[in-house]
């Protein structure tokens, strides 16, 4: 499962922590309501359940990256914060993607670690 924070709502790092946290589970969520999310998931969870954390450039970035992801059927999750702190309500601060390794590669590949 891979991660994309959005880098220009410059949000402090316990924040993007928590964001990240939402973002897992809305994520294994939507995975789980199919029969092949739910292998995909039991196969990620016996590999070491690999999270990788990368820069999105703002919110245009991260829609972007969510349609080109769920194009080619993978799971995501956008996360709209609810603005109780850092952010304005309904910013979305981290997409998450998951799937098969090579298709998430080809919608990320170009992005650098956080």
């Amino acid at each position: 499962m891979i991660f994309v924070v959005n880098m220009k709502l410059k949000m402090g790092v316990g924040k993007v922590a928590a964001q990240v946290g939402h973002a897992t589970l809305g994520c294994y969520q939507a995975a789980e309501r199919t029969a092949e999310g739910a292998q995909a998931l039991d196969s990620w969870d016996y590999n070491g359940a690999r999270k990788i954390v990368v820069k999105g450039n703002d919110t245009e970035h991260l829609i972007a990256l969510q349609k080109a992801a769920r194009d080619i059927g993978l799971f995501t999750c956008l996360i709209r914060d609810a603005g109780h702190t850092q952010v304005e309500p309904g910013s979305r601060t981290v997409l998450a993607i998951f799937g098969e390794v090579s298709e998430v590669d080809s919608v990320t590949k170009d992005l650098k670690l956080l």
